[in-house]
């Protein structure tokens, strides 16, 4: 909530009027600015930006597949930091527009005098590679950009998106957003949002400008997980009392403490404590037990300015910043008791360490403020303790950095990095059906032989069996997942963003369903001409059910270079449903010294996301010219066969004729004689199946009998097959 004290209503109508007059104008265009946004989706953490730094609503559940890359999608609807939304800043004895002075001004990036914001530098976007041009059986696969494709815009760095905008707090900062993210193998499951605040004075309602030093000034974050998505769980979709409830979370700042290498604040999923037993994980019953949310999500700091500076060469880290944290649903934190509060602002008490100072945790740096976390409460309820609701949107973690001093030109740098880690979706499946069966054993190489990687005094769920412990202690070791990926994306920092760059995705793919197998085709100059490339990896899957994964069917080295590829999948099943990616290798060499040095050596791919694999297919099966060879398969047809499903016959209609002449007339009559659809097969890719939709010639769906298939060859030779239909 953005608050100013000391103002009264009349005052504030008119400071209302005069700024919105001032900076937004009567022009509606003037807010195009303030209300622009950009998307980010080249690796798995996919979200929106707007301009002016606040919320707005994102949603990318369509338009992707498959669902087992393990992609964050961030909502927008709650402001929050993931890509660099919702900063808060506050700071005493501030001097308003119109000269009054007031105890502490704490302002959002929308507020009373700003309602829309206000953008100094218009947002932009750009991205290093595009997507390939993908062609589906000779139709082309529609996949629109999502932004600005401009490769000359990247002259440093490895990134592979960057967002830039520039917008102004009504309290007289300038806020800077950077927003990177890479597609990298090893980095592509976070983004890194850089802040430079700049004092630059507040606009006085008669032009001119005024500047001061802000005292006691405080710049806090926050996050939460409501109204996120992770992309996985939902084909088939698990019943609604299965499905995983993100604001149910245990949530942990590792940072606080002497000894600590890091500075992060981490959830993950907890137990619903008003459900008896254990369902940590969100386990789906009704599909052998697969969980749905093993998922750790975080945001780490790479660098918080010790103090003001003029000259980046002066900027360096203070590694206790953040300096106050604390979680809780907002509007739940306790108010200050008498001579707790000099402001009389409770949220600006709780910003600069009151409410950490009242609950605070144990054996932290001396002289910062670190409230408790809910993990090491040593009680299952996620939701026992002070600002602790079981279930609430605005539930969040926050992180506060000062005070400082700000004087007028001066400027304080941020960074951190938003990311997602875990144990990934295979394990997760495996680890659920184990469990549900009861042959779940414990993870390897655990530091606790009761908790795992969770808090040692972590409370387990009431009534949680030996097994459930177990299959908490798999989810737990997201946790170095967690601390892995933010030590790489401090690395890239630290190293200028220079890390290892993903080899460009193939400018051509193509796939295509012949008699004989499935043709891929593909085309990477690019990737070739570097002194690194390594070869390329086909990956495929059948069937789009989140119950299965991509295999590898194709890897080849650094000698495979052509124009033009060429490659034939013959092991498949044909009138299947498969789906295909193909993905370019690079080697990072075993001595670069900017790769960090659990990557050396190792092979890195092309950004899995380049290629949404939207379409499937449908690969038919060569042609004979023995019409005692033809088969109807399924023959029966029964419409609840569980197999149909698991072979991606998602629409439950269509029968296949397999074995066909090249060319053949296929008449469908009724067990009566009368003729329901006259079908003509004559295929130039020399496919010897044809998959029939069920639909007769006056465009019904046929009904559950006997029917007759009738097959006659151009020469007049003529085949009869019987087959059964039951719905």
């Amino acid at each position: 909530m953005n608050k100013i004290i000391n103002i009264n209503k009349r005052k504030r109508i008119l400071l209302l009027f005069l700024f919105v007059s001032l900076m937004l104008g009567s022009n509606v265009e003037a807010q195009n600015p303030e209300l622009a946004t950009a998307i980010v989706k080249v690796g798995k953490i996919w979200g929106g930006i707007v301009g002016n730094g606040d919320q707005a609503t994102f949603d990318f559940r369509a338009g992707f597949f498959p669902n087992d890359f393990g992609i964050l999608q961030y909502r927008g609807q709650q402001s929050d930091n993931y890509f660099g939304s919702g900063f808060r800043m506050g700071a005493t004895g501030w001097l308003a527009p119109n000269d009054s002075l007031y105890t502490v001004g704490l302002f959002g990036p929308k507020n009373d005098f700003m309602p829309a914001g206000k953008v100094v530098v218009p947002l932009t976007s750009f991205i290093r590679y595009k997507y390939p041009e993908q062609i589906v059986n000779g139709n082309p696969v529609a996949i629109p950009m999502f932004t600005n494709y401009d490769p000359t815009k990247f002259t440093s760095g490895t990134y592979d998106q960057v967002v830039e905008v520039t917008s102004k707090n009504i309290i007289g900062v300038e806020v800077k957003r950077r927003v990177l993210a890479w597609s990298q193998t090893f980095n592509d499951n976070y983004v890194i949002v850089e802040v430079e605040l700049t004092n630059v004075g507040v606009d006085k309602t008669n032009g001119s400008v005024y500047q001061d030093t802000l005292r006691n000034f405080h710049f806090g974050m926050s996050q939460g997980m409501a109204n996120n998505y992770y992309s996985y769980g939902n084909n088939p979709a698990p019943p609604s009392n299965e499905r995983p409830n993100y604001q149910y979370v245990w949530q942990n700042y590792y940072g606080a403490r002497p000894g600590d290498s890091l500075r992060l604040f981490y959830f993950y999923g907890a137990d619903d404590p008003g459900t008896p037993g254990d369902n940590m994980g969100a386990p789906a019953l009704s599909q052998n037990g697969r969980l749905l949310n093993t998922n750790y999500t975080f945001y780490s700091i790479l660098h918080a300015s010790a103090t003001p500076f003029t000259n980046i060469a002066q900027d360096v880290d203070d590694f206790l910043q953040p300096r106050v944290t604390y979680i809780g649903t907002e509007t739940k934190i306790p108010s200050p008791e008498g001579g707790e509060d000099p402001y009389g602002s409770k949220n600006y008490w709780a910003m600069r360490g009151g409410y950490s100072d009242k609950f605070p945790r144990a054996n932290i740096h001396p002289g910062t403020h670190h409230g408790v976390v809910n993990d090491e409460l040593g009680v299952p309820d996620f939701s026992s303790f002070p600002a602790g609701v079981v279930q609430a949107v605005n539930s969040k973690n926050f992180s506060s950095f000062g005070p400082y001093n700000f004087p007028p030109n001066a400027k304080l740098r941020f960074v951190y990095a938003v990311g997602t880690a875990g144990i990934g979706e295979q394990t997760a499946k495996e680890v659920g059906e184990k469990w549900l069966a009861g042959t779940l054993t414990d993870p390897p190489n655990m530091p606790d032989p009761n908790t795992g990687w969770l808090p040692s005094n972590f409370a387990f769920p009431n009534g949680a069996t030996e097994m459930d412990k177990k299959k908490a202690r798999w989810i737990s070791m997201g946790r170095d997942s967690v601390m892995l990926t933010a030590w790489r994306a401090k690395w890239n920092s630290d190293n200028n963003y220079e890390i290892p760059q993903s080899p460009p995705p193939p400018s051509h793919f193509s796939v295509t369903g012949y008699g004989d197998g499935v043709e891929l085709k593909w085309k990477n100059a690019e990737a070739e001409a570097l002194p690194n490339f390594a070869g390329y990896i086909i990956m495929r899957r059948i069937s789009n059910m989140d119950t299965v994964f991509y295999n590898e069917v194709y890897s080849s080295d650094a000698t495979d270079k052509a124009d033009e590829h060429v490659y034939k999948d013959q092991t498949v099943v044909p009138g299947a449903q498969y789906y295909y990616y193909i993905q370019s290798k690079a080697l990072i060499d075993a001595n670069d010294s900017k790769a960090d040095p659990t990557t050396r050596g190792k092979i890195i791919y092309s950004g899995r996301a380049y290629i949404p694999n939207v379409t499937f297919i449908n690969p038919p099966r060569f042609s004979t010219d023995d019409m005692a060879r033809i088969r109807i398969v399924p023959n029966p047809y029964n419409i609840n066969d569980p197999l149909l499903k698991a072979y991606g016959y998602v629409d439950q209609r269509g029968i296949n004729f397999f074995n066909l002449p090249q060319a053949v007339t296929i008449k469908i009559y009724t067990e009566h004689g009368d003729l329901v659809q006259t079908i003509e097969h004559n295929s130039p890719e020399r496919a010897g199946s044809y998959t029939w939709d069920m639909i007769s010639s006056s465009q019904q769906v046929i009904n559950s009998g006997l029917y007759i298939a009738v097959f006659q060859k151009p020469n007049g030779e003529v085949a009869y097959h019987k087959f059964l239909v039951v719905r």
